[in-house]
C-alpha cells in the first residue's frame, strides 16, 4: 500500500483525529495482549522517533494547515521515550496548531517533572495506568511498578495537574478475584488522588499472554455484575459521569478522543500496532491496520506496511452500533439508516425498544442507562440479529 493510498483513505476536508502508537515498555504486564516491546535501546527509540516525526509531517501537509481535532500518544508506555523525544513527537502534532484535547498515557514509574513543560506548551491530557493501589494485585497483574513507585507518580501527577491545569485520568482493573477488595481499591485512589476521569476496567484473559497461561479464578457473570454495580454507583455518587461502559468523568471532562472513538468517527493511526477507521470522499469505509514489527517500521518507507481492508455497509453497521451503544452519547440512528438500508427511527426503534431493557431515545439517538451499559455487547447482537 503506497503512502498515496493511504492518505486517500480520510477525507481530509473534515475533522481528523490522530492516534500515535508508543510500542515500548520497561517490562511487559502479565495481563498485556498489546503489541509493545520491552528492553529497548536508545538507538531504536531514536530512530522510531525520527520515523514517526517524517510520517506526522506527511500527513500534516494533507492537513491544508489545520490542527488534529484531538490526538492521543498510546502504548505501549510513552514515558519511555523520554521527554525529549516526547517532545520532538508533540511538535510535530502541534505544527498546524494545538488540538482541542493532546492526551497521552504514561506509567506511574517513567513520569518526572522533566516532562511537565510538555503540558504547559502542548499536551492538554495525562492518562496514567495505574491499574492498583494493592500491592497484591499490582504482582498478580505482573505491573514492573510497585506500591512505593505507583504512589511516587500519582504524586507527581497530581503536582502536574496543580502547576499546568491539564486533565487527569487514571486507569484500575478490577474483578480480580475472590480475594480482592475492588470498591476499596477504587475508592482509595478516588479519595486519596483526585481526578478528572477514570477508567475501570473488569480483568479478561487474553490468549497467548501470562496471566492467561497462569488460569486464575476470576469472579463469574454474576459476581461480576455485583462488583461493577457497586463500583458504578460509588462512582456516580461521588461526582462521576458514568458515560462509556468503562470510563467515568467529572462534568465537562469526558476524553473526547475516545468519543470519537465510540462515534465512529475517522481517527489515523501511527506507528507500529496502531489502526485506523477511514471513511473516504466516496463515502468507503476501511479499517487499516500497521502490521510491521518494530524493526520493520524503522527500516520501511514512510507510510507504507499498512493492510487496508474494504468494510462492506453491514460491517460498517456492526462497528457503529458495537460502539454506538456502550456509549452514554448514543447510537446515531441516521447514520444507522445509511449503512443498513432501512427507516430505522420509523421501523426499528419502536420494535427494538420493546426487547432491549436499559435504552430509550434521545432525539435521533438510542441511549443506554446504566442497566443498557451493563448489557451492552448482548443489546448489540440483539440489534443486529434483528437487521441482518
Amino acid at each position: 500500500m503506497s503512502p498515496d493510498a493511504f492518505l486517500d483513505s480520510f477525507d481530509f476536508s473534515k475533522d481528523l483525529s490522530l492516534y500515535i502508537h508508543v510500542p515500548f515498555c520497561i517490562s511487559k504486564c502479565d495481563y498485556c495482549a498489546f503489541y509493545s516491546v520491552p528492553n529497548h535501546s536508545y538507538e531504536i527509540l531514536d530512530a522510531y522517533t525520527c520515523k514517526l516525526i517524517s510520517e506526522i509531517e506527511a500527513v500534516n501537509s494533507r492537513m491544508e494547515g489545520r490542527p488534529y481535532l484531538t490526538a492521543f500518544i498510546g502504548g505501549g508506555n510513552p514515558g519511555c521515550l523520554g521527554p525529549k523525544r516526547l517532545e520532538m513527537i508533540v511538535r510535530a502534532v502541534c505544527a498546524n496548531g494545538r488540538p482541542s484535547e493532546f492526551s497521552t498515557e504514561m506509567n506511574p514509574e517513567s513520569l518526572s517533572e522533566d516532562f511537565f513543560p510538555l503540558f504547559g506548551a502542548y499536551l492538554t491530557r495525562l492518562s496514567m495506568g495505574v491499574q492498583s493501589l494493592d500491592p497484591t494485585a499490582l504482582a498478580f497483574l505482573g505491573r514492573n511498578a510497585d506500591i512505593s513507585q505507583t504512589r511516587r507518580g500519582l504524586e507527581l501527577s497530581q503536582k502536574l495537574k496543580l502547576l499546568s491545569g491539564c486533565d487527569l485520568s487514571y486507569d484500575l482493573i478490577t474483578c480480580l478475584g475472590s480475594w480482592h477488595d475492588e470498591l476499596s481499591d477504587v475508592s482509595g485512589i478516588t479519595c486519596a488522588y483526585p481526578s478528572d476521569h477514570l477508567s475501570v476496567y473488569a480483568l479478561t484473559l487474553e490468549e497467548g499472554t501470562p496471566l492467561c497461561r497462569r488460569k486464575p479464578v476470576l469472579p463469574d457473570p454474576d459476581m461480576q455484575y455485583e462488583i461493577l454495580k457497586g463500583i458504578w454507583d460509588y462512582l456516580e455518587q461521588n461526582g462521576f459521569e458514568h458515560y462509556e461502559v468503562s470510563n467515568f468523568a467529572r462534568p465537562g471532562h469526558r476524553c473526547v478522543h475516545n468519543c470519537r472513538y465510540w462515534q465512529y468517527s475517522q481517527y489515523l493511526g501511527l506507528g507500529p500496532g496502531a489502526a485506523s477507521p477511514a471513511f473516504g470522499k466516496d463515502g468507503k469505509v476501511s479499517r487499516i491496520s500497521i502490521n510491521h514489527s518494530v524493526i520493520g517500521y524503522i527500516a520501511a518507507d514512510i507510510l507504507t506496511g499498512f493492510d487496508k481492508e474494504m468494510l462492506s455497509s453491514k460491517e460498517a453497521c456492526e462497528e457503529l452500533v458495537l460502539m454506538g451503544l456502550r456509549y452514554k452519547g448514543g447510537l446515531n440512528l441516521s447514520r444507522l439508516e445509511e449503512y443498513a438500508g432501512i427507516k430505522a427511527r420509523q421501523v426499528l426503534v419502536p420494535e427494538i425498544l420493546k426487547t432491549l431493557v436499559g435504552f430509550h431515545l434521545e432525539g435521533n439517538f438510542l441511549v443506554p442507562d446504566d442497566e443498557g451499559l451493563m448489557t451492552a455487547d448482548a443489546a448489540a447482537g440483539t440489534l443486529l440479529d434483528w437487521l441482518y
